[in-house]
């Protein structure tokens, strides 16, 4: 019985004095922090406590450096892009989506405002208003307030006043042209990603993929415009 007795006593006391070291681990002990590292405590063999031991910046666990990385990464992040939402307007954020392209790539802010302007507007043969407008009075509209030029009227004028290009060295604001319905007889605005922009006579005013098989079984070739520089608006045409 007095061996039952002793035993149950050197039990009592272990688990005591467990419960007092985790007591102890468990308050929030403020410690001194140096150049060097921070100061923590650290369990000995028995349970107790150790004195105030510094640890190295280079030996603390890697998650707090790692949080410490990513917040910074985060708030530099939400400053880039709280700038570049300043930076640009929403129809570059609409056109960005329908190229696929980031947004800082779209940089003529004439162009995509305009045909944001006359996007959705009917196709009509001959037509030069909002009301109606035909594939090239449409990129006489886009070259003389994006780019400037005074595009003569017709497809097959606008093809016979420019130069010709390699596919490969498409830009945006370059002409595509192809054949709908003999010879040179549609005209579109060549913008980023495969992209172009015309009057659909089917659509209206619309983007378009040039890879898609109807487009490129029509496609006659790309040119680059030489068009003089727009010297008067005429109102009743735009």
């Amino acid at each position: 019985m007095r061996m039952i007795i002793k035993i149950s006593v050197i039990v009592l006391m272990v688990v005591t004095t467990s419960l007092l070291n985790a007591q102890t681990a468990d308050k929030k002990e403020t410690l001194p922090q140096t150049e060097k590292g921070v100061a923590k405590r650290i369990i000995l063999p028995g349970g107790s406590m150790s004195d105030p031991v510094i640890i190295k910046k280079e030996e603390q666990e890697p998650e707090s450096a790692f949080k410490k990385t990513m917040n910074l990464i985060g708030s530099n992040l939400k400053q880039s892009i709280g700038v570049a939402l300043e930076t640009f307007l929403p129809f570059q954020f609409k056109y960005a989506i329908m190229l696929k392209e980031r947004v800082e790539k779209l940089t003529n802010v004439a162009l995509y405002s305009t045909i944001d302007k006359w996007y959705g507007t009917r196709y009509r043969y001959g037509g030069t208003t909002t009301k109606g407008i035909d594939c090239s009075a449409f990129m006489q509209v886009l070259g003389t307030y994006a780019f400037g030029w005074a595009l003569p009227r017709t497809a097959r004028e606008q093809y016979m006043s420019s130069d010709a290009i390699s596919v490969d060295d498409l830009k945006e604001g370059d002409l595509v042209f192809f054949n709908t319905r003999g010879g040179v007889s549609h005209v579109g605005m060549y913008l980023q990603n495969d992209k172009f922009v015309h009057s659909s006579s089917s659509q209206g005013v619309t983007i378009s993929n040039l890879s898609d098989s109807y487009w490129q079984a029509r496609f006659i070739g790309a040119r680059r415009s030489n068009a003089p520089e727009a010297k008067d608006l005429q109102e009743g045409l735009f």
